[in-house]
């Protein structure tokens, strides 16, 4: 499988993203928060609005290519000493191929690279349902602990209830 991943940078990326978000969300989503809290949170953090508004606010956004196809995506905030990997979502058809494992490989090559200007960042970190057990255990498996559990009111009446895990930026 041919693997790419790409800065997002056009409109038409940026509604790919959302498209992407719901497909992924309303598959995997489904059997640990509500249908309601689903929407709130697409509508809220995943759909193009949120986007152009997260990316004016420095989170960047790489499209996840196999084959040509876009496979997923991830979003990450740079924070003083690590990254914040606010969004990595695979399409439930392509999950299971090791495309998570070879993003954040990727993103991992870019924090080493001093050329990139990024060598600052030291750590990985990503908020993780306590209930997403799947995901957990990918990023357990992919070098990811468990730091802290946090609970987080997003508005609407909804909350987060997450735990915090986080790895060392692989050199």
């Amino acid at each position: 499988m041919k693997f790419d991943v790409m800065p997002v940078a056009t409109e038409k990326q940026i509604k790919e993203v959302e498209e992407t978000a719901k497909y992924a969300w309303y598959e995997h989503y489904k059997d640990i928060i509500s249908q309601e809290q689903i929407d709130y949170m697409l509508e809220h953090y995943q759909s193009s609005d949120a986007v152009r508004r997260n990316m004016s606010e420095g989170y960047i956004y790489y499209m996840i290519m196999a084959d040509g196809e876009l496979a997923g995506y991830i979003c990450v905030l740079l924070q003083s000493d690590y990254a914040l990997v606010q969004s990595l979502y695979i399409k439930p058809e392509y999950r299971r191929r090791g495309l998570a494992k070879r993003t954040l490989a990727h993103i991992d090559a870019i924090f080493a690279n001093k050329e990139h200007g990024f060598d600052y960042i030291k750590k990985l970190r990503v908020n993780v349902a306590r209930k997403n057990s799947f995901t957990i255990n990918v990023y357990e498996r992919l070098g990811f602990e468990k730091v802290r559990a946090v609970d987080t009111d997003i508005g609407g009446g909804f909350y987060r209830h997450d735990y915090v895990m986080e790895r060392k930026v692989k050199k």
